[in-house]
């Protein structure tokens, strides 16, 4: 589905359309004007000399790359009729602290396995709240901790965590030259739409903080049916998604020991799983790239938990009895479902990723490797996606609830788009009706209701769980480049709404507050897709991207560097900027940017740029922001697609080609 215009615009097409344009901005019709006109916004720029240089070498054409360099924090309007490097006294910079190269070399490096998922620490396990009120209140303490931390004062951080700690607020004193002089802002190609991969990710993330804001958080909620007697609940348990991007199974278990000291042990019925918030969102993992067990390909889905992902980690064991065997754990274990404790070690074969170091296959009773643990791995961890979200969820929560001591009589099962229970889709606006009565008229209850004390069936949540914050899913999205956790925020969009409401003091500012929608209570991405277009159209003047999902994992996407830069350019006076530019890695410290030193050492982009990557087949991007070295702050934007003159498009130098990019505009 796409809800913009076509891959390939036409110079005539857009002189015919632009008759109908009178309700478009003004910037959209002298657009459309200058390819009437012949002064096509696709003709070629002058390219910085380094990068045309990094081209050649990489036998890239000029054709296949598009790139714009824009000053975001200039004094006065840029330079746009003479062709001189001239430019105004600098703002003050709203980027982060810079990292100087010999501070990034002792920072903790991040893994860089691509399989491998967000870490969760015990730090992030936030306790169960039933008010957005108290989560946003231990929000603000947990962020007030780690913004005023001086960096010098933790030796044992992550790269990552270094560079949120404070903001600078004066430019860099140190002036660079540049490398030729060039008119700003550099544009090449910058309205031809190509396939954007993760930059994409770059949409959804801010248009979420836009309308949600940075403290938004997703509830988990659980109902019951029947009452509840001396620690039993004779009746069902229902536990209702919400889209929550990260509900891994530390945060589960948290969940579930809520509902355990909420009176809940023992369950004299089944457990019923609502994933019904998401519909018709399930896809087929081995539809992008045929590679179904890697966890970027998991399908998003109401109830999603630990991304539908399983880690494996391999230990060698090294008593004489057990030589060349390695022992496997597991998280999360599943329930009913066998996963082999013991795996044969081979001194032949390289320790890359599951497909092709161990050869998985998930079957209808158990997991089995049809390969041997390469000597190599040492001990090491693999990550595996599940193909179905939802059993995946039905055999967690059970291994993880009976784990907790509890017991159940009935079964897991999962509702979502066309499942009932007694005729009736679970919800807290109709009477379930079940074997002890319904949510809501008790009064029918039978002869147990006069001998013991009971607690009734729960009209409302009786346990309500809170998600992380926007503010850190979008980190680990952005940091990380997860889709399925892009595809949960994208797909959350329709849900809520933005209101302004009025204070009662008349010189006040309206209080901006988000509540659930009450013409949207599912969300598909028809609805995320025409949320995310609305949104472009009210607040930018480009022509919206092309989308069929959030995350970039697709091929007929396309987006244009113009789209990314005017959309960098907007979130740089946003008030929630520091959260966006916070949740990019730095160049050649942090983030999939990280090896940016390893092919850049010399870079000066290292420590004083925040991007974004992107990489499929043939898609090597990067958009974000730098930091030049006279205190001039760019947004910057490269996107190279396949090979016009049909040589083999070499991703690791065509990565040298935007890292070059980036090493030009912090020497400005």
């Amino acid at each position: 589905m796409t809800l913009s215009n076509p891959k390939h615009r036409t110079a005539a097409t857009s002189c015919h359309s632009h008759k109908q344009t009178s309700s478009l901005p003004f910037k959209k019709i002298a657009a459309a004007l200058s390819l009437c006109l012949g002064l096509s916004p696709w003709a070629q720029a002058q390219l910085p000399a380094p990068v045309e240089s990094a081209l050649n070498r990489a036998k890239i054409s000029t054709e296949d790359i598009s790139l714009i360099i824009m000053p975001v924090n200039t004094g006065m309007p840029v330079n746009t009729g003479t062709n001189n490097n001239a430019q105004s006294t600098p703002k003050k910079s709203r980027l982060p602290k810079t990292i100087n190269p010999e501070q990034a070399k002792v920072l903790k490096p991040e893994p860089s396995d691509p399989d491998a998922l967000p870490p969760e620490t015990p730090s992030t396990l936030l306790k169960s709240v039933v008010t957005t009120t108290e989560s946003k209140a231990s929000t603000q303490q947990s962020t007030a901790a780690t913004t005023t931390t001086p960096a010098s004062s933790l030796p044992n951080q992550t790269a990552s965590q270094a560079t949120t700690t404070s903001s600078e607020v004066t430019g860099s004193a140190l002036v660079g030259q540049s490398a030729t002089n060039i008119e700003f802002p550099v544009r090449h190609l910058a309205d031809l739409p190509r396939t954007p991969a993760s930059t994409m990710k770059l949409i959804p993330t801010f248009v979420a903080l836009d309308l949600l804001g940075p403290d938004f958080v997703w509830f988990t909620q659980v109902y019951h049916t029947g009452f509840i007697s001396a620690n039993t609940l004779y009746g069902d348990l229902i536990i209702k998604g919400s889209g929550d991007p990260k509900l891994t199974t530390q945060r589960l278990n948290k969940l579930l020991e809520q509902v355990q000291k909420s009176g809940i042990q023992h369950i004299k019925g089944d457990i019923i799983l609502d994933s019904s918030v998401f519909q018709g969102v399930t896809k087929d993992p081995a539809a992008f790239d045929n590679d179904p067990l890697r966890p970027y390909n998991a399908s998003p889905d109401g109830l999603l938990v630990n991304y539908s992902s399983v880690e494996v980690t391999a230990v060698p064991l090294l008593n004489d009895s057990q030589k060349g065997l390695s022992k496997l754990y597991y998280k999360p274990r599943l329930a009913d479902y066998e996963l082999p404790d013991i795996l044969a070690n081979t001194s032949s074969g390289r320790c890359a990723s599951a497909r092709s170091s161990l050869a998985p296959i998930w079957r209808d009773s158990g997991l089995v490797f049809n390969k041997k643990v390469p000597e190599s791995c040492g001990t090491h961890t693999f990550y595996i996606a599940y193909p179905d979200a939802k059993d995946f969820a039905k055999r967690v929560i059970k291994n993880q609830w009976l784990n907790l001591g509890n017991t159940l009589s009935g079964n897991i099962k999962f509702l979502g788009l066309g499942n009932t229970v007694s005729g009736e889709m679970i919800n807290t606006e109709s009477p379930i009706i079940g074997r002890f009565g319904n949510y809501f008229d008790m009064s029918a209850g039978s002869a147990l209701t006069q001998s013991f004390p009971l607690l009734p069936s729960s009209p409302l949540p009786f346990v309500s769980y809170p998600s992380l914050p926007l503010s850190q899913q979008i980190y680990d999205i952005n940091h990380y480049s997860n889709n399925v956790m892009t595809e949960q925020v994208t797909l959350t969009l329709p849900l809520y709404t933005k209101v302004q409401q009025k204070s009662e003091d008349s010189d006040a500012k309206p209080i901006t507050k988000v509540i659930k929608s009450r013409q949207t209570q599912h969300s598909d991405y028809l609805k995320s897709l025409a949320t995310i277009n609305q949104w472009w159209q009210s607040n930018l003047t480009t022509l919206p991207p092309v989308m069929t999902n959030g995350s970039g994992l697709c091929r007929d996407c396309t987006v244009t560097a113009e789209n990314l830069a005017e959309l960098l350019s907007f979130a740089y006076n946003h008030p929630n900027f520091d959260t966006y530019v916070n949740s990019l890695g730095v160049a050649g410290v942090s983030g999939t940017i990280t090896e940016h030193a390893d092919r850049l050492p010399s870079s000066a982009a290292i420590g004083r740029a925040w991007i974004k990557t992107g990489t499929l087949n043939d898609v090597t991007s990067m958009a974000g922001y730098v930091r030049g070295q006279s205190g001039q702050d760019y947004v910057v934007v490269g996107i190279i697609n396949g090979s016009a003159t049909g040589q083999p498009f070499n991703t690791y130098q065509a990565r040298y080609v935007l890292d070059t990019m980036l090493d030009w505009t912090a020497k400005q």
